[in-house]
C-alpha cells in the first residue's frame, strides 16, 4: 500500500515470517492533530471579522496545481470541517455583498486564475460543497510568498478606511482577495 501523497506519508508492505505486533505497536508515535483549527481575525469599525479553518502542511506535497488543490476542483479552503466565515459588518468582495452573519469559504484554482468562493451553506464537513448554495466567487491574486510556508495560513488585514484583503497562503504562493467593509 502506497500511502505517500496522504496526510500520514505511510508505506504498507508485506513482510516474510511472523510480525511481532507488540513491537510494531511500541515502536508506534501518535501524529497528533495533522490539521488544528485555527482562527484569523480583524476588526473594522468596531466590528470583527473571524475566519475558522483547518490548517494542513505541505509535508513535501505540491500545492497550487498539484497534490493538494489540483487545478479545476473545488477545494474547502483549509482541511476537515469546512471554513466559515463570520461577519458583524457588511461587507463588500467583488461584486459580493455579505450581511452580517455565517458564510463558508471554497476556493477553485484554475489554469486561468484562482477564485474564492462564498456559500450560504454553514456546518457542513469540508468535502460536503454544493454550488447550489453559492453566493458568489471572486477572482484573487496569486503572487510568490517571500518565503515557503509549510501550514496553510489565512490572513485578515487591514488596508485602511474601511478596505481589508483575505490572504490564503501555502507552499509558495498567497492568494489574496480584497474587501470593503461597509459603515
Amino acid at each position: 500500500v502506497d500511502g505517500s501523497f496522504t496526510t500520514n506519508k505511510s508505506i504498507g508492505t508485506r513482510g516474510s515470517g511472523r510480525a511481532d505486533i507488540a513491537a510494531i505497536a511500541g515502536a508506534m508515535k501518535p501524529t497528533g492533530v495533522l490539521s488544528p483549527r485555527m482562527t484569523a481575525y480583524a476588526g473594522f469599525s468596531q466590528g470583527p471579522i473571524f475566519i475558522n479553518y483547518g490548517s494542513p502542511a505541505v509535508r513535501g506535497r505540491t500545492v497550487w496545481g498539484g497534490t493538494l488543490i489540483p487545478i479545476d476542483t473545488i477545494w474547502r479552503t483549509g482541511a476537515n470541517e469546512a471554513t466559515h466565515l463570520a461577519t458583524s459588518k457588511t461587507i463588500q468582495i467583488g461584486d459580493m455583498t455579505l450581511a452580517p452573519g455565517l458564510y463558508t469559504l471554497w476556493t477553485q484554482h484554475t489554469q486561468t486564475g484562482t477564485w474564492l468562493i462564498v456559500s450560504r451553506q454553514v456546518g457542513q464537513w469540508g468535502a460536503a460543497y454544493n454550488a447550489a448554495n453559492d453566493i458568489g466567487r471572486v477572482q484573487m491574486t496569486l503572487a510568490a510568498t517571500p518565503e515557503h510556508v509549510e501550514d496553510f495560513t489565512i490572513t485578515i488585514r487591514s488596508l485602511g478606511q474601511n478596505r481589508g484583503a483575505i490572504d490564503l497562503a501555502w507552499g509558495d504562493k498567497v492568494a489574496t482577495a480584497a474587501f470593503t467593509v461597509r459603515p
